[in-house]
C-alpha cells in the first residue's frame, strides 16, 4: 500500500552539520607553519644582531653569530635540498643547487645578512606558487559541504533515514520544507518552490511540481516533495562538479618562472666563471666574490617585490590575488565569459514591469500584492513588498495568511479574499484573467474578491556599472564578450542584449559551462572566466583565469578562481587588467635590472674590483634597487 503526501506528517528535522574536511592535511599546515616560523625566527635574529652591533660595538661577535643563526635556520632545509638535487641529479632542485651555492658562498664571505635573505626570498616564490593548487581544494571541500547528509527513504510506507550514497536509481525519498535535497531525481508528488541557484544560476526559485526535475544540493522552501532516485553521489550534478575541479586541478600546469627556466644554464655557467677566476688569477677571495655577486637574489625578489606591491593595492580595491600566475596571463586575455546571475545581474528578481487591469491604477494594484506578500519569504514577495515601499504604499498586513507552495498566496485584505501568484492559482480559485495569456515564470497575478487586479512581470536586472565596464573591458583588448548562464534563453538574451555581449549561452549546467569555456579555448583564445557561484567553479577553475564576484558570501567559488572581487563591483574589472598589466610589466624590468647588475657585478668581481663584502653589498644594493622599481606598483592606484 502507498501512502499519499497528505498522509506523512511534516515533523521538525534536525538541523544537518556538514563535517567539513580540511583544505590542508596536518602534514601540509605543520610543514607551512615550520616554514613561516622559521622566517620569523630569522628576522628576529638579524635585527637582534644588527641592534648589538650597533648599540655595543664592543659586542660584535654575539651580533655576527646571531646572524649566523639567522642564515642556518632559513639555508639549512634549502642546503639539503642542494645537496640532495647534486647526489640524486634532480633538475628540479636546480634553483635550490644555485641558492645552496650562494649562501656557502656569502656566508664564507661573512654576509650572513644576504645568506639569510637569499633563501627566505625562495620560501616567499614558492608560497605564491602553492597558493593555486590550495584554492582548488578549497572549492572542492566547499561544494561537497553543499550536499545533504542525510536522506529520508520512504519504502513500504515507512521512513528510513539513510546515507545518500545507499540510495538508488528508483528509491524514493521525502524532502520537507527547508531540507537540502539529497540526489538528483523527478518530482512523484508535491509542489514547493526550491532554491536552484547553487546549480543553475537561476534567480528565482525554481516552482517544482510532478514530472519536475531536482538536484541535489538545492534546497526545497517550501511544500513536501516525493522525489524518485535518478543519481546520487558522485552521479549527481554535484558530485560531477567535484570531478571536473579535481580534474581542473591535476590537468592545470602551473606557469614557470622565468628564474626557474634559466636556473640550469645559470648553475654550471657561474661555477665556471668563478673555477675560470680561481684558475688565472690563483686569487681564492675573487672567485668567492664573483659567488657572491653571482647570488640571484635580485632574481629572486624580481617577481614576489612587484606582486606584493600589486596585492597592496589590490586589497585597496578590494580585490583578492590568489595565485600570481595570473599576473603572467592577464596581458594575453582576449575573451571574457560572464556568469548572469548574480554576477552582471543583481541577483535576485525586481519588479520592471506593472500591467494593471482595466479600471485598476497601478498602486490599487500593488498595494493588494505588497498586503499579499506582507508575511511571506518567497522572493518574489519580498521583491513586490519592496517595489511598493519604494513607491511609497504601505503594505497592509493581511488577517490570514496561507502560502501555496509551488502556486502563490492566498491572503485575507480588508475582509476579502486577495490573491498573488501563478495563473493556475487564480484560476484554480474561478478568478477570470480575461483575455489574459501565458504562464511565464516571470509573471505573477493578482486578485482581490474575486476580481482579477493585472499582472507583475519581475526579471533580475543588469547591475548600473556593467555595461560601462564591459566597454571599458572591450578598450583595455578582450575582443570577445560571451554570456553564459543556466537561466532560460530568453531572459538570457535580454539581458545580453543590454549589455552588448557578442554571443548568449543558456540552460547550461556546470560541466556545460565548463565546456564552453574549454570550446573557447580550444579555438585559440585565453579565456577570463567570471562568476559567482558554485555552477561556475569548474569553469573558474578551467579558465586562464578565473574571476570570482562577491566573494565574501561565496567560498566555493572563491576557492576555484584565481582572483577574487570582493563585492559586486564590476567596475573593478578594467582595473584588474590594468593593474596585472603594469605589474607585469615592472616585473619585465625588474628581471632585466636585476640580470643586468648580476652581470656588471660578476665583470668587476673577475677583475678584482670588488672583495667579498663589497660586493655582497653590492649585491644588496641590487635588490634594493628591483624593490624601489616594484614599488612603483604602488602608483598604480593613484
Amino acid at each position: 500500500m502507498t501512502a499519499s503526501l497528505s498522509d506523512i506528517r511534516i515533523a521538525s528535522v534536525p538541523p544537518l552539520t556538514p563535517n567539513l574536511s580540511a583544505s590542508l592535511a596536518p602534514e601540509e599546515r605543520r610543514r607551512i607553519s615550520v616554514r613561516l616560523g622559521a622566517g620569523l625566527v630569522a628576522i628576529g635574529l638579524i635585527a637582534l644582531g644588527t641592534v648589538l652591533m650597533r648599540l655595543e660595538p664592543g659586542q660584535w661577535q654575539i651580533g655576527e653569530l646571531c646572524r649566523a643563526l639567522a642564515a642556518a635556520v632559513v639555508g639549512i632545509p634549502t642546503l639539503v635540498s642542494g645537496v640532495r638535487g647534486v647526489v640524486t641529479g634532480d633538475t628540479r632542485r636546480a634553483t635550490d643547487q644555485l641558492v645552496t651555492i650562494a649562501i656557502l658562498a656569502a656566508a664564507a664571505s661573512g654576509a650572513f645578512v644576504t645568506a639569510t635573505l637569499i633563501p627566505l626570498f625562495l620560501e616567499i616564490g614558492r608560497l605564491f606558487e602553492e597558493r593555486s593548487s590550495l584554492g582548488a581544494r578549497a572549492a572542492i571541500d566547499g561544494i561537497r559541504a553543499l550536499a545533504a547528509r542525510q536522506a529520508v527513504r520512504w519504502r513500504r510506507g515507512k521512513e528510513e533515514r539513510v546515507d545518500p550514497d545507499d540510495l538508488r536509481p528508483g528509491d524514493e525519498i521525502l524532502v520537507r520544507p527547508g531540507e537540502r535535497i539529497a540526489v538528483d531525481g523527478t518530482v512523484l508528488e508535491g509542489r514547493a518552490a526550491v532554491d536552484q541557484s547553487a546549480i543553475t544560476g537561476e534567480s528565482i526559485h525554481e516552482d517544482v511540481a510532478p514530472g519536475s526535475p531536482v538536484f541535489a544540493g538545492t534546497v526545497a522552501l517550501d511544500g513536501l516533495l516525493k522525489v524518485q532516485v535518478r543519481g546520487s553521489g558522485a552521479d549527481t550534478v554535484l558530485g560531477r562538479v567535484v570531478q571536473l575541479l579535481a580534474e581542473v586541478e591535476r590537468t592545470t600546469v602551473p606557469v614557470l618562472r622565468l628564474f626557474e627556466r634559466r636556473a640550469g644554464v645559470w648553475l654550471p655557467l657561474v661555477l665556471t666563471l668563478a673555477a675560470t677566476t680561481l684558475f688565472f688569477t690563483e686569487n681564492l677571495s675573487r672567485a668567492i666574490a664573483v659567488l657572491v655577486v653571482a647570488t640571484p637574489t635580485a632574481l629572486l625578489v624580481a617577481g614576489p617585490a612587484a606582486v606584493v606591491a600589486a596585492m597592496t593595492v589590490a586589497t585597496r580595491l578590494r580585490i583578492l590575488i590568489k595565485s600570481a600566475d595570473f599576473l603572467e596571463r592577464a596581458s594575453e586575455i582576449d575573451t571574457l565569459i560572464l556568469d548572469k546571475t548574480g554576477t552582471v545581474t543583481v541577483g535576485a528578481p525586481g519588479v520592471v514591469e506593472i500591467r494593471p487591469a482595466v479600471g485598476v491604477s497601478e498602486e490599487d494594484l500593488l498595494a493588494v500584492a505588497a498586503a499579499c506578500g506582507f508575511g511571506s519569504l518567497h522572493p518574489v514577495s519580498r521583491a513586490v513588498v519592496g517595489e511598493a515601499r519604494a513607491r511609497g504604499i504601505v503594505a497592509t498586513p493581511p488577517s490570514d495568511l496561507q502560502e501555496r507552495p509551488g502556486l502563490g498566496v492566498v491572503a485575507a485584505v480588508e475582509g476579502r479574499q486577495a490573491v498573488l501568484g501563478r495563473r493556475e492559482l487564480l484560476t484554480e480559485l474561478g478568478v477570470d484573467l480575461g483575455e489574459e495569456t501565458g504562464s511565464d515564470a516571470s509573471r505573477v497575478y493578482v486578485a482581490h474578491d474575486g476580481r482579477y487586479l493585472g499582472r507583475l512581470v519581475l526579471r533580475d536586472r543588469p547591475r548600473g556599472e556593467a555595461r560601462e565596464a564591459l566597454d571599458a573591458m572591450r578598450i583595455m583588448g578582450i575582443d570577445r564578450l560571451v554570456l553564459l548562464t543556466g537561466d532560460r534563453e530568453a531572459v538570457a538574451r535580454e539581458v545580453g542584449a543590454a549589455l552588448g555581449v557578442d554571443e548568449v549561452v543558456a540552460e547550461v549546467l556546470p560541466a556545460q559551462k565548463l565546456e564552453v569555456v574549454r570550446a573557447e579555448q580550444g579555438a585559440g583564445r585565453t579565456v577570463m572566466m567570471v562568476g559567482d557561484g558554485v555552477n561556475d567553479a569548474p569553469a573558474l577553475g578551467g579558465a586562464d583565469v578565473g574571476v570570482a564576484i562577491g566573494a565574501e558570501l561565496n567560498e566555493v567559488a572563491l576557492g576555484g578562481a584565481d582572483v577574487a572581487l570582493l563585492g559586486t563591483d564590476l567596475g573593478r574589472l578594467p582595473r584588474l587588467i590594468g593593474l596585472a598589466d603594469t605589474t607585469r610589466r615592472v616585473i619585465g624590468q625588474n628581471v632585466w635590472l636585476a640580470f643586468g647588475l648580476s652581470v656588471f657585478l660578476i665583470a668587476l668581481a673577475a677583475c678584482g674590483v670588488l672583495d667579498p663584502l663589497t660586493g655582497a653589498l653590492l649585491q644588496s644594493a641590487a635588490v634594493v634597487a628591483v624593490v624601489a622599481n616594484s614599488a612603483r606598483v604602488l602608483r598604480f592606484e593613484r
